[in-house]
């Protein structure tokens, strides 16, 4: 009879439920990948210009060496980004870095090498997502010259951050996430956060649900990301809290909203309504952020700076357990 069962029995009870929940947990999420880990890397020399991928890169407090440095300006100091019709032209610049040299690719144009430290003047730029004008180092008349060329853009300058720059990330009110570190986060010109990662898997969740409304697949360059991850169950990298990759430990802070930056096709530069339209079904939060990737933000007390590379394995230090909650009901049908 139950009421012949041993005290003890009950106290065990007691004790083995939270494990039972958290190996429900593992089970539901059973038929993923023995491990997750990063597939590509990739830093953003001048902003909104091309990408470079790499097999390694130094993860710094306010993001992957080199990454978002510069900024292309309009002749009034304001930031010029592909969001414009007339500045899509910005994604046919392919910088890199060789040495001490950013040098500055396009079709039809003569290449151009720069010192990466040439200051002609420092200068005030209005910078996306700054809450207001930065002083940035102005990189002089050939560089501008050059852009103008490539571009098209009448007037722009080439802008770059001092090495001494104090920016810090900003709360974006409408994801409504603290930054998760007691003291003030450094960032790049990167929009909102030092670091973002996609995955593999909530790309290809995306093209299925693209491909199912008729509508053309689209690539990973479309959400410029930093970290790549494979491994994952589709957006299962919003659930994580705090993880890992080769020992380099970061929050993922917020999830990333998207813009229209994601419309635009890299070959024909022409604006479209996807991939935001297909997001909106089904990634819209109520205060109308699609996502599509998270926000990092390297651990608090972490100062140096650490090696991450392709291969490296994505380990998860923490879970967020609203969000969990959330991607167990809308992906896991729990």
């Amino acid at each position: 009879m139950l009421l012949d069962v041993p005290q003890e029995w009950f106290a065990l009870a007691l004790v083995a439920a939270p494990l039972l929940v958290t190996l429900c947990f593992v089970r539901r999420i059973a038929n993923r990948p023995d491990h997750a880990q990063a597939v590509n890397l990739f830093v953003y020399p001048i902003k909104s210009c091309a990408e470079v991928a790499v097999q390694s890169a130094t993860a710094t407090p306010r993001g992957f060496e080199g990454d978002r440095l510069f900024q292309c300006t309009d002749k009034h100091g304001k930031y010029c980004t592909p969001r414009d019709d007339d500045k899509a032209r910005l994604f046919k610049v392919s910088p890199r870095y060789e040495g001490e040299s950013l040098v500055l690719r396009a079709a039809n144009m003569p290449e151009l090498r720069l010192a990466r430290d040439a200051i002609a003047a420092r200068v005030q730029c209005e910078v996306l997502c700054a809450p207001k004008p930065l002083t940035l180092l102005d990189a002089g008349d050939e560089a501008a010259a050059w852009l103008e060329a490539a571009t098209q853009i009448p007037g722009v300058r080439l802008t770059g951050l001092p090495r001494d720059s104090d920016r810090v990330v900003v709360v974006n009110q409408d994801q409504g996430d603290a930054v998760p570190t007691s003291g003030a986060a450094p960032v790049s010109l990167a929009d909102e956060a030092p670091f973002l990662l996609t995955s593999v898997e909530s790309l290809a969740d995306l093209n299925a649900r693209l491909k199912a409304r008729g509508k053309a697949a689209v690539d990973m360059q479309r959400f410029r990301p930093n970290i790549v991850v494979g491994g994952l169950l589709p957006w299962e990298e919003d659930t994580i809290k705090r993880l890992a990759i080769d020992g380099v430990e970061f929050h993922a802070w917020q999830r990333c909203g998207r813009c229209k930056m994601t419309t635009i096709d890299r070959q024909t530069l022409k604006h479209g309504p996807e991939p935001l339209a297909t997001l909106s079904t089904f990634r819209e939060r109520d205060h109308g952020q699609r996502n599509f990737g998270m926000h990092l933000v390297p651990a608090e007390g972490w100062a140096g700076a650490g090696r991450v590379s392709v291969g490296g394995r994505l380990e998860v230090l923490e879970y967020h357990e609203e969000r969990r909650a959330e991607w167990l009901r809308l992906f896991r049908g729990q």
